[in-house]
């Protein structure tokens, strides 16, 4: 999980063109190294762990809901992102990830998903607290293995940034 924290974030914070490696000390204090690749609209995270390939836009004119999760009332739609993440070995999954910004707290926003994923008969684990602030695991156990899932972060200057991501498993090999 911390290492998919790290990549996602490496993913979302290089820029420009070109690549760049960084080296970090896993949780058994081995080096890792990850590289990203940046070339326009498609960025590529590469690690000891596999591949995260990512491309995205602002705005949301690519912006796919599921019934079970469909844009939060009221929010913009801040950025769209379809990303592969996995290896060859293990499998992955493919996410379409949707960002949006509402001046409701987290816990309405939760709120309303829960309500919403009630009526679909879909399991729901909800993840109180967290780096990402409440979580909704849907139609699984973890991130991983779920068909989705939502975020709600408090934002330092008001307001919650709310990710709505929809996965699909990717077969290994």
């Amino acid at each position: 999980m911390r290492n998919l924290i790290i990549l996602s974030t490496l993913l979302f914070t290089a820029c420009g063109q070109g690549e760049q490696t960084t080296t970090y000390k896993d949780s058994e204090g081995k080096d890792r190294r990850i590289t990203v690749e940046d070339s326009g609209s498609t960025r590529t995270v590469t690690s000891g762990d596999g591949v995260i390939r990512a491309q995205g836009a602002q705005g949301g004119a690519k912006a796919r809901f599921p019934a079970y999760a469909p844009q939060y009332p009221g929010a913009t739609v801040q950025s769209v992102v379809d990303m592969d993440v996995g290896t060859a070995t293990t499998g992955g999954v493919k996410q379409h990830t949707v960002t949006m910004m509402t001046q409701d707290t987290p816990d309405a926003v939760i709120a309303f998903y829960k309500g919403k994923i009630a009526t679909t008969g879909k399991s729901v684990n909800e993840i109180k607290g967290g780096a990402t602030g409440p979580m909704l695991i849907i139609g699984g156990a973890g991130m991983m293995d779920a068909e989705g899932y939502v975020t709600a972060m408090p934002v330092g200057s008001g307001g919650t940034s709310v990710n709505v991501v929809v996965q699909e498993k990717l077969p290994r090999g």
